[in-house]
């Protein structure tokens, strides 16, 4: 996996090829999540930011191209956080709170 910090946002490369969709989303899942909390750390300073996904899946390539703006806020408690929640990522929760805070006030 490789992370590009871009103008605009962020690019996620994973280079391991995939049997399938269940494995992408269990290796990914981790590395997709933390990158989208780069992003909204990022909307403190910029309108919107990009997480591209590209990986190989079923010997097939594709990109996932996902904007965030500060209006998708509700990302960080529906899914990010229950997430870091469920590992026990309490030093994330506690980052996805801030950042919610600084966000939304």
């Amino acid at each position: 996996m490789k992370v590009n910090y871009e103008r605009k946002g962020f690019e996620i490369f994973f280079k391991d090829h995939f049997d399938n969709y269940k494995t992408f989303m269990d290796v990914s899942r981790d590395p997709i999540y933390r990158t989208i909390l780069d992003a909204f750390m990022e909307l403190k300073e910029k309108e919107s930011v990009w997480v591209n996904v590209k990986a190989t899946v079923l010997d097939t390539e594709f990109a996932s191209e996902l904007e965030f703006t500060k209006s998708n806020v509700d990302i960080l408690t529906d899914v990010i956080n229950p997430y870091f929640e469920g590992i026990e990522d309490y030093e994330s929760c506690s980052e996805v709170m801030k950042i919610l805070d600084e966000l939304v006030g």
